[in-house]
């Protein structure tokens, strides 16, 4: 997980992986999440689908994945799980198709670099992107750090 952009699920790979049925593998996800060492992100908080598996799996917090990396950490993914580990706490965060993530069903968010050009968002209304590198908000980009301040 810490080494992946993010961690995409696979249930079915996981569980002959480790050897255990699908079932197992779920209740080792929950148990995770439960512990705070990972967030699960889905992306319709309504669906059955929430039952079957997660979209996405983050780790709880990016301090996590530097002793777990073989090498440096991918800086997307630390983007992604710094943002997630931040909102989470008072907001329902989940994953999108257009942008990354949804935030309390109302606003898509991009998370990405001072280059990032949201045009994954650009006919949604209420997008924005919150971006690293930069200092102060233009636009609709949000400096990454801003959201550290809702924890």
């Amino acid at each position: 997980m810490a080494t992946n952009v993010p961690f995409q699920v696979d249930i079915s790979k996981m569980a002959v992986a480790i050897g255990v049925s699908r079932q197992t593998v779920m209740t080792y996800l929950y148990a995770l999440k439960r512990a705070r060492l990972v967030n699960l992100l889905f992306s319709d908080k309504s669906s059955v689908k929430r039952i079957q598996k997660p979209d996405k799996i983050y780790l709880e917090n990016t301090n996590i994945s530097e002793p777990l990396c073989l090498g440096k950490p991918i800086t997307g993914t630390l983007r992604e799980t710094f943002f997630v580990n931040q909102l989470s706490r008072h907001h329902v965060v989940e994953h999108s198709k257009q942008g990354d993530f949804v935030v309390d069903g109302k606003w898509t968010i991009e998370v990405g670099g001072k280059s990032k050009d949201g045009c994954k968002i650009a006919r949604k209304d209420n997008a924005f992107i919150a971006c690293d590198d930069t200092e102060y908000a233009i636009g609709n980009k949000i400096p990454l750090y801003a959201f550290g301040f809702l924890y």
